[in-house]
């Protein structure tokens, strides 16, 4: 006892955080004790009043906490912070505490055992963080990082169909960022990528590369595009290095096999059987070969650099382009460039993108080029009240067609107007008023119950109704859910289109199937039915 008393009077002088600042301290190996009231009972000190324990990196402050010194600590409803994480634990008993839940930024934890060691260790972690739900066995706090071991994580809201693995994984909370040597897990394979990154905080951009569908003229598309092949290093989902292995108007006599290699913004891709080729590209350097153009259009030899430069909202692209094609062929000195300016002013926002292309044909007959363009959009938005107008345009000032189909840029208009209140919305747009006018009405209700209803006018080679619903998106908490879209169009006495969209989501994934079939086009519109089969992450 005499023991004790020597340490509660030399305590307050240990440290000089919150803990220091109570009436009775008691320093102990694993921290500084503290309250504004102390009793005994028996053998057992008991601290009561703004009670905690504080060492460098840990601070946890409960209601009582009592204090053996072979059997350690003993509180419960406890609070306060540990190497950075704000914490709440049920109990503490000796030096172990339990039910722990933790917090730091946006990222959120728990955690079955955390055993008040140097740093301390967390056994059974659970982590939610905005991309990735990650359990560990065991995750040892720093401030700076937190070392996590037999780590598992997944983009899944159910299941773990799609899975990371890490038997030691070095995490920093502050950027979210992970990394160890991983495996990725689709299904039940297992995919070795050696060293490679994660951010808990950013969702992992996968996309399927898979491709299956089929066009109105009864071709398929079938194969791989952009399948990665991932690098020492790499960010989950943010492979450069690519593969494609595609097999293009299949089952017609266009039929082609097209094998590229793209890593970043260079890359080289072969295309066998119709309009047989090859085309490379460098930065902005591209080159491409066809010995035997499909059509007139088309260069059997082009080269051409291209360098974007961006300042603020301006964007110039200068072109030098050489090009042989069945009707032309020379040197292409050329300028598109943009301008974006926008302002937002309370519930107002305006938007104004001039743009312009101009193009020479140096040591040649054809005559220069332009393009005019402009887009301004006006927008008001004030609770439940949605007002936008939308125009954009182009014109062809030299009234010249150039002799390359590279840089022609088509005239045309487009007028949109659009007004919602709440879940009700309409729409009117229009194109192409002195050519091919198609005028589109279309009104939309939405309803989080029962899903999104469209009927549209449509007036362009013909008058044209058409019907359309949507479901409502599934929650991301329903592991298992069907969702359906159907359209439909009536027009000239009879059934002008029918299409479904129907997409199947599990725990990890949606798979979506999309039909439709059009009996009568609008204007350039091909008729006819197209497939095609789509895989995403949910």
């Amino acid at each position: 006892m005499r023991r004790w008393v020597w340490l509660l009077v030399l305590g307050g002088w240990a440290l000089a955080g919150p803990c220091a600042q109570r009436p009775y301290t008691l320093e102990t190996e694993d921290g500084l004790l503290g309250g504004e009231n102390l009793s005994y009972d028996g053998e057992v000190l008991v601290f009561e009043g703004r009670a905690c324990l504080e060492r460098e990196g840990l601070l946890l402050e409960a209601p009582v906490i009592r204090y053996q010194e072979e059997g350690g600590f003993q509180a419960l409803d406890l609070k306060g912070e540990a190497e950075g994480w704000r914490l709440w634990a049920e109990r503490l008993e000796g030096k172990v505490l339990e039910g722990v839940r933790l917090e730091r930024g946006r990222l959120k934890a728990k955690a079955q055992r955390v055993l008040l060691e140097r740093p301390p260790v967390g056994q059974g972690v659970l982590l939610e963080s905005p991309a990735y739900r990650v359990r560990a066995e065991e995750a040892r706090f720093r401030r700076e990082e937190a070392r996590l071991t037999g780590f598992l994580a997944t983009p899944c809201p159910c299941g773990e169909d799609l899975r990371l693995s890490m038997p030691e994984a070095r995490f920093d909370p502050a950027t979210g960022e992970l990394l160890g040597e991983a495996s990725l897990g689709l299904w039940g394979l297992e995919v070795p990528l050696g060293e490679a990154r994660a951010n808990a905080n950013r969702r992992p951009p996968l996309e399927s590369p898979l491709v299956l569908g089929s066009s109105p003229d009864g071709g398929w598309t079938l194969g791989l595009r952009g399948f990665p092949l991932p690098k020492t290093g790499e960010e989950i989902g943010r492979w450069e290095r690519r593969f494609t292995l595609l097999g293009q108007g299949l089952g017609t006599e266009e039929a082609a096999l097209v094998l590229g290699l793209r890593e970043g913004a260079r890359g080289v891709e072969f295309q066998l059987g119709y309009a047989a080729g090859v085309r490379a590209f460098w930065d902005d350097l591209y080159l491409a070969a066809t010995p035997t153009p499909p059509d007139q259009d088309t260069p059997s030899l082009e080269a051409r650099y291209r360098p974007t430069f961006r300042l603020e909202g301006l964007t110039l692209s200068p072109f030098l382009r050489y090009a042989e094609t069945k009707k032309a062929q020379g040197l292409t000195l050329g300028l598109e460039g943009s301008y974006a300016l926008r302002h937002r002013e309370g519930p107002f926002a305006f938007g104004l993108t001039p743009s312009f292309l101009l193009a020479v044909y140096p040591g040649t007959a054809y005559d220069p080029y332009a393009a005019l363009g402009v887009r301004a959009e006006g927008e008001y938005r004030e609770k439940d009240l949605f007002l936008r107008a939308l125009y954009a345009g182009r014109l062809e000032p030299l009234g010249y067609t150039p002799p390359f189909t590279y840089e022609n840029r088509d005239e045309f208009q487009r007028l949109l107007l659009e007004a919602g209140y709440g879940p009700i919305a309409l729409a009117y747009a229009l194109e192409n008023p002195l050519g091919n006018r198609l005028d589109r009405l279309e009104g939309r209700l939405e309803d989080p119950a029962l899903g999104s209803f469209r009927l549209a006018w449509v007036r362009g080679s013909y008058e044209e109704v058409r019907l359309g619903y949507a479901m409502p998106l599934p929650d991301r908490a329903c592991c298992q859910a069907l969702w359906l879209s159907p359209e439909v169009g009536f027009g000239d006495g009879g059934l002008s289109r029918y299409g479904l969209t129907l997409r199947l989501y599990d725990g990890c994934f949606a798979y979506e199937l999309r039909a439709q079939n059009v009996l009568k086009g609008q204007y350039d519109e091909t008729p006819g039915l197209s497939l095609s089969f789509g895989l995403g992450l949910r």
